[in-house]
């Protein structure tokens, strides 16, 4: 049976002190922090800055941490920091342990630990707000709100502070609002690549590595970004760039398994989907490599130091052997496969240029005279290479005029189509 929100509940905790601010840490049922709970509107005295707060808990947020809460058996939260103020909460130490163990710990514990240990009161009639934590407790509310079954419900971690209503205590509550949210940084999409057990894509790019001949050994960056090293001659791309290679394929291919983003990052599927995923990984690199023969090189090399030297160099190469190259075939798949299957998408993209030094990447991608990459014309070409096979969302017109533009030369006709 739940308890009314103005109903006294106790609450185990640790006593602490940081700075000026002494907290106390308390394990909360997930019911009665949706029932107790609201957000931070209360340290603004201006209606329309506490309603900005409440219009940045994006509705999407939401629902993908309730469905998280609903879904996921080894869910976890970071603690939520509660600001609480009226009311009467009462704070009591513990001040005797008994243990029927020899080694006691009681015995060994300071009168300082003894002190930290014990018990939060909340009557009920205080006002309590999220300071960290707001988009979880939005989901929180949702899943409640959607009507979850728990037995026993969730305990999780909440940090109570005290707020004054003082203009000295909204200002000092303000200043640890924004600190605790100036401070937090997401995950690095490095850590997410290595270690997220629940992103489809991140377990892909692991088992392409580890389960495949495709990019196992050195065949594959172990940097986070786009940026492959200068000095790298054995890899085709970098993990960051796989990630988002197959960030497209999961989610703007279409396929049967296409799906949104946040939904493949946000609870892991069930081994069998998870399978279907990676097939289709493998999958599409293999076409890549039957469509693009300096693919088909890399990918049956043992040695491939030779191969991408070849294809990747101050002499320009292979646009497929650049991170961003890589990446604007696979933008052209993706729109191909909106009237074909991925086989034949990837069969027509194949017939497309692709050697750095040539038409169109001369001028768009690839400064010969600097011998750099530049991404600034990213979208440009991508639709003159559409173009080309007669599937730019743009207009002749508006291509030519793109072309010209970005290459700096209004006297340029666009290349020839292919198909």
């Amino acid at each position: 049976m739940t308890q009314a929100k103005d109903k006294e509940i106790i609450l185990p905790a640790l006593r602490g002190v940081m700075g000026s601010w002494v907290y106390y840490t308390c394990l909360m049922s997930i019911d009665e922090i949706a029932r107790r709970v609201s957000y931070a509107d209360e340290i603004h005295k201006n209606k329309k800055l506490s309603d900005m707060i409440q219009r940045s808990l994006k509705a999407a947020r939401s629902a993908q941490i309730a469905d998280y809460i609903k879904t996921q058996d080894e869910r976890f939260f970071n603690s939520l920091v509660v600001a609480t103020y009226g009311g009467q909460p009462n704070w009591s130490a513990i001040d005797t342990l008994k243990s029927n163990s020899k080694n006691a710990i009681a015995e060994k514990m300071s009168e300082e630990i003894l002190n930290s240990v014990g018990f939060l009161s909340l009557s009920g009639t205080e006002k309590l707000f999220a300071l960290d934590g707001q988009h979880r407790l939005s989901g929180i509310k949702k899943a409640i709100k959607d009507g979850l079954k728990q037995d026993p419900p969730d305990d999780l971690s909440v940090i109570f502070v005290a707020h004054k209503t003082t203009a000295k205590g909204m200002e000092r509550t303000r200043r640890l609002f924004t600190t605790l949210n100036k401070t937090a940084k997401p995950v690095s999409k490095g850590d997410i690549i290595a270690l997220d057990e629940d992103d489809v894509m991140a377990i892909c790019v692991r088992r392409l590595i580890e389960e495949s001949t495709l990019f196992n050994g050195e065949r594959v960056a172990f940097v986070a970004n786009n940026n492959m090293p200068v000095k790298n001659t054995n890899s085709l791309t970098t993990i960051g760039n796989l990630y988002d290679i197959l960030t497209n394929l999961f989610t703007r291919i279409d396929t049967e398994l296409k799906a949104e983003k946040a939904e493949l990052q946000r609870a892991r599927p069930d081994d069998e989907s998870l399978q279907a995923y990676f097939k289709l990984a493998k999958e599409y690199f293999e076409l890549m490599a039957a469509s693009f023969a300096p693919l088909s090189e890399f990918f049956a090399a043992q040695d491939t130091s030779s191969v991408v030297k070849k294809y990747r160099g101050s002499h320009g190469g292979s646009a497929l052997f650049r991170p961003i190259g890589l990446m604007v075939f696979t933008e052209i798949i993706a729109h191909l496969s909106k009237t074909r299957s991925l086989k034949k998408s990837i069969g027509l993209a194949g017939k497309l240029p692709h050697m750095l030094a040539s038409v169109p990447f001369e001028g768009l991608m690839w400064d010969s005279a600097s011998q750099r990459i530049d991404n600034a014309n990213r979208v440009t070409l991508r639709e003159v290479l559409l173009y080309m096979v007669g599937e730019s969302k743009w207009k002749d017109e508006t291509v030519l005029n793109r072309y010209q533009r970005s290459i700096g030369d209004e006297d340029a006709q666009l290349p020839n189509k292919v198909v």
